[in-house]
């Protein structure tokens, strides 16, 4: 397999241009891990605009004490939550190349590698769409359509990353490894 490209190291238009060619990453599972990254990118988006009004808010009502420093504190975290979601979605994808590289070569590890990555996204990802729904009721209406849309994102990429994982269990030689593989999706399925 030729060198695993380094995604932080693309423009966006060229990862597109690279995921159209005829290749075997980025693909799939890296599709389903930026979809993530970029779910959580938004839902940092959102969390900033909330600790911004929560910080206005403030402001305003000096006497608000506890209440406004907890939004203020709530936000903080979520924020914190959102960019950490993001670097280990766009960790992932690379990490996705890695994995088609160690099958694609041979590693007695990579079969299954290959679906211990989608997996490692799935639970990202719902990471991602949990930390949203917790998030949503609190938030400054204006933007809870970013919410709603980073959510959309975060489960699809779960749902994703599940499909990428069962499509890779064929290339587990041993029955027992593929039930265990098994029983992880499921288990990850019926969270949603």
């Amino acid at each position: 397999m030729d060198e695993v490209p380094l995604i932080k190291n693309l423009p966006l238009s060229d990862y597109f241009t690279r995921l159209a060619e005829d290749s075997l990453y980025p693909s799939a599972g890296s599709s389903a891990a930026m979809t993530a990254a970029h779910a959580a990118a938004l839902f940092a988006m959102f969390c900033r605009v909330n600790l911004r009004k929560a910080e206005e808010s403030r402001a305003d009502l000096p006497g608000n004490g506890e209440g406004a420093e907890k939004r203020v504190d709530f936000w903080k975290g979520m924020l914190k939550k959102a960019l950490a979601l993001t670097k280990r979605s766009f960790a992932l994808a690379q990490e996705d190349g890695f994995a088609i590289r160690d099958f694609v070569e041979g590693n007695p590890l990579g079969p299954f590698r290959m679906i211990e990555v989608p997996l490692k996204i799935a639970r990202c990802a719902a990471e991602i769409a949990a930390a949203i729904h917790r998030a949503f009721p609190e938030s400054y209406p204006p933007v809870r359509a970013d919410a709603e849309t980073a959510r959309c994102l975060a489960e699809g990429s779960k749902k994703a990353a599940l499909a990428v994982a069962r499509y890779n269990l064929p290339l587990l030689p041993d029955a027992a490894d593929r039930l265990t593989y098994v029983n992880q999706i499921e288990e990850l399925e019926k969270d949603d």
